[in-house]
This record gives C-alpha cells, sequence and structure tokens, in this order.
C-alpha cells in the first residue's frame, strides 16, 4: 500500500520537483504563461476525453471477478478514449485559436505552439490513464512501477533536453511534457498487445461514458477551485502577478499530492471494504480515511518553511513575494483535502449526478467571491474566494456521504488535530513577524515547532499504521 502511495505521488510531483529549475530558466512572466498552459492541460483533459478512465475507478469492481470481460473492458476504454481525444483535436486545431484570444489578454498567450501542445499532452495523458488505474486496481505493483518511473525520467530528460540545449524555452517544457508521454503510449501498446481495438464493446462503454459525462461537471468545478485563480488574475492584471501566484500553487501543490498519492495507494482496499456492505472492517475504513487527512497535514510545515526561503532557490526577488501568502495558502489547499476525503464516499456508490449537482452551490460562490475580491485583494482575493468555494463543498460533501454511505470518522483525527495545528501556524506567524522576527526566520522556527507537535498528536496513529502496512504485505 505504501508504495502505490508513493508511486501515486511520483508522476505528477516531478513537475514540483522541478520548480527551482523553472524559477532558474524562467522569468516571472515566463513562469506565469507556462503554469497557464499547465491549467489549459487541465482542463483539456476532461473535455477531450470525456474523463473517461474516471469510470475505471469504480466499474473495474463491476468486472474483476471475470479476467474476460475486464480485459474486454480495459482494451474498449483505452481505444474509445483515443477515438475520442482525435475527435476533439481535430475539432480543436480549427477553433483553438478564437478560444484563446476570447479568453486570455496577453498577446504572448498563443494557442500554437503552446495551447495546442498541451492539448496533444492532456489527450495522451487521460488515454493511459486508463492503464493506470486499471493497474493499480489490479494491484500489479511491477507494470505500475515500471510505467510510472519510465514516464517521469522521460519527462525530466525530454524537458532538460529541450530548455537547456535547444533554448526553446517554455514551449521546450510543454513539449518535453508532451513526448514523455507519447513514448509512454507506445511502450503500453507494446507490453499490451491486445488493449487496441477498432470496434470497442459498447454495452460496456456506454455505461461508463454515462458516468463519467455525469461527473464532468464536477470535475470541471474541481479544476475552477484549483486552477480557476489563474485565469481571473491574468484578466484583471498580468503574467507578473499569475508567475508569483502560480508558484505560490506549486508548493501548496505537494499537499494535494500528497492526499491524491494516499487516495490513489489505499483507494482499492477502501473501496474493497465498502463493497462489503454491512460485512466490512470498520475500523481498517477509519485507519485509511485518518491517513487522509494525516499524510497531507504532515507536508504543512514544510511548504510554509520552502515559501519562506524560496531565496535559497532563485536570484530573482520577483518571487520572493511569494512568503507573505504561504501561510493562509496552505490553510486554503489544506481545507480542499475534506473535499477529496468525502468525495470517495459519493464516487463509490456512483453518485456522479449527486456530486455535480452539490458542486454548482460552491463554483457560484467561488466566482461570485473571484469577482468581488480579486479586483481588490489580487493574489488574497484569490484565497480568500477559493477557502469559502472549499469550505461550502466540503461541508456538502460531507452531509451528503454520511447520509447515504455514512463512515465512522474518528473526530479528534480528522477535525481537532488539523485545528489545533493551524491555531498554532498562524499565532506563531503573527507574534513572530510583529516581534520583528523575518519570514524566514518564521518558515524555520514553525517548521520544528509544528513537525514535533504533529508527531506527538499522531503517534498512536503511526502505530496503527505501522501495523496495517505489515497485514498489507503479508
Amino acid at each position: 500500500m505504501l508504495v502505490y502511495g508513493i508511486l501515486g505521488f511520483l508522476r505528477p510531483a516531478v513537475y514540483v520537483f522541478l520548480w527551482p529549475f523553472y524559477m532558474s530558466v524562467f522569468t516571472v512572466e515566463e513562469n506565469g504563461l507556462y503554469y497557464l498552459m499547465i491549467a489549459v492541460a487541465g482542463v483539456a483533459m476532461l473535455v477531450i476525453g470525456l474523463r473517461l478512465s474516471s469510470a475505471m475507478l469504480t466499474y473495474y469492481y463491476n468486472y474483476y471477478q471475470d479476467q474476460e470481460t475486464l480485459r474486454d473492458y480495459l482494451r474498449s476504454s483505452f481505444s474509445t478514449s483515443i477515438i475520442l481525444s482525435v475527435l476533439f483535436l481535430i475539432v480543436l486545431y480549427f477553433i483553438g485559436p478564437s478560444l484563446f484570444d476570447y479568453v486570455f489578454q496577453s498577446d504572448e498567450i498563443q494557442f500554437y505552439p503552446y495551447g495546442f501542445t498541451v492539448c496533444i499532452y492532456a489527450a495522451l495523458t487521460e488515454i493511459n490513464m486508463n492503464y493506470y488505474i486499471y493497474l493499480r486496481n489490479e494491484k500489479s505493483l511491477g507494470k505500475y512501477a515500471f510505467v510510472v518511473v519510465f514516464q517521469t525520467v522521460a519527462v525530466i530528460l525530454f524537458q532538460i533536453l529541450f530548455i537547456c540545449y535547444y533554448g526553446m524555452g517554455v514551449q521546450g517544457a510543454l513539449l518535453g511534457m508532451t513526448l514523455g508521454w507519447v513514448l509512454l503510449t507506445l511502450v503500453i501498446i507494446f507490453m499490451e498487445r491486445d488493449i487496441l481495438t477498432l470496434r470497442p464493446n459498447l454495452e460496456l462503454v456506454k455505461p461508463a461514458l454515462k458516468f463519467s459525462i455525469a461527473l464532468l461537471p464536477y470535475l470541471i468545478i474541481y479544476w475552477l477551485l484549483i486552477e480557476g485563480g489563474k485565469f481571473f488574475l491574468e484578466s484583471k492584471g498580468d503574467l507578473a502577478l499569475v508567475g508569483v501566484f502560480a508558484n505560490l500553487m506549486v508548493l501548496t501543490r505537494f499537499i494535494i499530492l500528497g492526499v491524491e498519492a494516499i487516495i490513489n495507494g489505499i483507494r482499492p482496499f477502501l473501496f474493497e471494504q465498502f463493497s462489503k456492505g454491512s460485512k466490512r472492517n470498520d475500523a481498517q475504513v477509519s485507519l485509511l480515511t485518518k491517513m487522509i487527512i494525516n499524510v497531507p497535514l504532515l507536508a504543512i510545515p514544510f511548504v510554509i518553511l520552502v515559501g519562506t526561503n524560496v531565496h535559497f532557490f532563485t536570484s530573482n526577488e520577483a518571487f520572493y513575494a511569494i512568503n507573505q501568502y504561504i501561510t493562509l495558502a496552505s490553510f486554503v489547499v489544506f481545507v480542499f483535502v475534506y473535499i477529496k476525503l468525502f468525495y470517495q464516499q459519493l464516487i463509490f456508490i456512483k453518485k456522479s449526478g449527486l456530486i455535480t449537482l452539490l458542486s454548482f452551490a460552491a463554483v457560484v460562490a467561488l466566482i461570485g467571491f473571484f469577482i468581488l475580491w480579486i479586483p481588490k485583494y489580487q493574489i488574497n482575493g484569490v484565497l480568500y474566494a477559493t477557502l469559502v468555494g472549499n469550505a461550502i463543498l466540503a461541508l456538502l460533501f460531507f452531509v451528503s456521504a454520511q447520509k447515504l454511505a455514512p463512515v465512522k470518522y474518528e473526530l479528534r483525527s480528522i477535525l481537532f488535530v488539523p485545528l489545533i495545528t493551524f491555531i498554532c501556524i498562524f499565532s506563531l506567524e503573527y507574534f513572530l513577524l510583529e516581534s520583528g522576527y523575518s519570514y524566514a526566520n518564521y518558515g524555520w522556527i514553525q517548521f520544528f515547532i509544528i513537525s514535533i507537535l504533529l508527531l506527538l498528536l499522531n503517534f498512536k496513529n503511526f502505530k496503527e499504521y505501522r501495523l496495517l502496512f505489515i497485514k498489507s504485505k503479508s
């Protein structure tokens, strides 16, 4: 289980690990452009392949006891994703420039070459996610580890090659990402010779598509909660402002990566327990759900430490403004962890329509406060609006999930420990800065104090996790 969590963290985390590299080779404006294109890729993944891969999370369990049908489902999903992606890319080839002119105000943001490159990247990512999720659900560690490491190494090498040796700048970074996925796609097709078919089984694909399409509005809202602020900032400010905010979000992305890695690692075990109904092990379910909160919480003091000491990574002082926002940003993103937690309950019982319905309330509040607060508060305005949106959605998911598929949560671990932690963090920031300490000093002091506090508060949990990992290996 632990290995799956680490591997699930590695693939998306490569772009976070390259963060110091990007700051050393890009200006703050180029950083803004690059991360805006990453955000475009995020929404393109949803539209281009209709997010068919999301159905693999749960529909796998409809067929996992029949290997022949399961392989047919994998083959049909993979091939249908390719067909949909090709069709959407053809459409985007013609309408993409007009879309970019409508959305962005900066002349530097062009569909060719930037936008179309990330759309190809998004299509390849969505296609291959069908296979990634299949391997995770199969608990096929060897193959899963290979494809994750192969793709990660390929992306790093191609980006360094195109940026450092060919001087291609932002387009080199985007092209390197895309070629890494191209190679992986070819490798998967070679490894799984039967994964392609010109005649997908529509009886298997149709219900999966129905599920994924119903889930799309929520996923778009999810994207807005994470990435939407960049677009509103670009429309009200400039690429330099976007660059500072984007780098702030890259750091806090560690928190999201932490929770996604844990969820990816434990989901097969968690859903397996859910599938047992009244016979499930509630103690194990509770332990698994506590991990979803505790692991990203442990990342908080590290994220704040890095965000208040950016001078170790770059001499460009334009990036130093991150330090004044990092504490609030960490809290805002951590609230999003609760959305991910309660979402698991709803997605297992295939309530994609309800997920979408509940999400509309959050996105209305989010966009409304974006419009109200960004012109006045700029980056802080994005953070305030996102905090409100996250809190509303987390509360709605919790109430609905507990009504339809109740889970016995341990309030101490999922609520009181995070609350105590953030009270201490905000108090330290206020008193240290008021006492004349620098942001860098505050970062180091809070790192040691909060890390020790979290270790003490979670001592009992760590012993339970150790027993769980030992059991899962046996």
